[in-house]
């Protein structure tokens, strides 16, 4: 396995990733790899640019930029993710074992048996399991964790280039915590049971930059591909939610851009 991904990823990918974590289809965990790895170029193009992971998790939008000199702040609530990022990446990201909203305070989390849809929002979990998307799933544990906000992150750690939010449903109140324009930012969807919550993200967005040429792109589920060609006006955004393609994607990320 570790040759595969030394030809694959290099070598000094493999030397900084101390665990690869890969699941059991190798191809296609490697070939998830390098589409991210390739997808997050995009926003990430310099050494010593700054990437906020809110949302760590356990490091799988990590884990293809680690060997790019990137400063590497990784937000992420759940004892247990922290100690699978502290085994795979060491001292080589910077991880803070908080929750990211609209103020400092104590906020119940609710954990999930999938630790990738714990949560701080109820609302998310009701809906999605009405819905019958997660309604396999149980959040039968409850944890307080001490909330920071965006901009308290970046007076500590510096303006980031890229803010990745993968927050289960907390989208809005991650955002809400931050006041300062940011060149790339990242949110995901659920749809279309947090439609109004998407186009509330993207409204709180418009807010963020005014006085900024500001566009957006998505990409759907995991697909590691912007689905729009070129990037477009948030109206334009907002219209390409109504349409029958985007209604069927299920969930994906919201890109926002800056043109400074």
């Amino acid at each position: 396995m570790k040759k595969v991904l030394k030809k694959v990823l290099g070598e000094k990918v493999i030397k900084t990733i101390k665990y690869p974590f890969l699941d059991n289809n190798i191809k296609n965990q490697i070939k998830l790899i390098k589409k991210r790895r390739s997808f997050y170029s995009n926003f990430l193009t310099e050494e010593n640019d700054i990437y906020f992971d809110i949302g760590a998790n356990i490091g799988n939008r990590i884990e293809p930029i680690i060997d790019k000199n990137i400063n590497i702040i990784a937000v992420e609530p759940q004892p247990k993710c922290i100690n699978v990022l502290k085994k795979k990446f060491g001292d080589k990201i910077t991880i803070i074992p908080n929750g990211v909203g609209r103020k400092e305070e104590v906020k119940t989390m609710y954990i999930s048996n999938a630790h990738t849809i714990s949560s701080f929002s109820q609302d998310w979990i009701d809906a999605t399991k009405k819905s019958g998307r997660f309604s396999q799933y149980e959040w039968n544990k409850e944890i307080q964790i001490e909330m920071t906000t965006l901009d308290i992150l970046i007076n500590k750690y510096g303006t980031p280039k890229f803010i990745k939010i993968d927050v289960e449903g907390f989208e809005l109140d991650v955002l809400n915590g931050l006041t300062k324009a940011v060149e790339y930012i990242s949110f995901e969807y659920t749809f279309p049971e947090r439609k109004q919550a998407m186009i509330n993200c993207i409204d709180r967005i418009i807010d963020i930059s005014k006085g900024y040429n500001l566009k957006f792109n998505y990409s759907f589920e995991e697909s590691m591909n912007f689905s729009s060609n070129s990037w477009l006006t948030a109206s334009q955004m907002k219209a390409e939610i109504e349409k029958e393609m985007f209604k069927k994607s299920s969930f994906g990320d919201i890109y926002s851009r800056i043109y400074k």
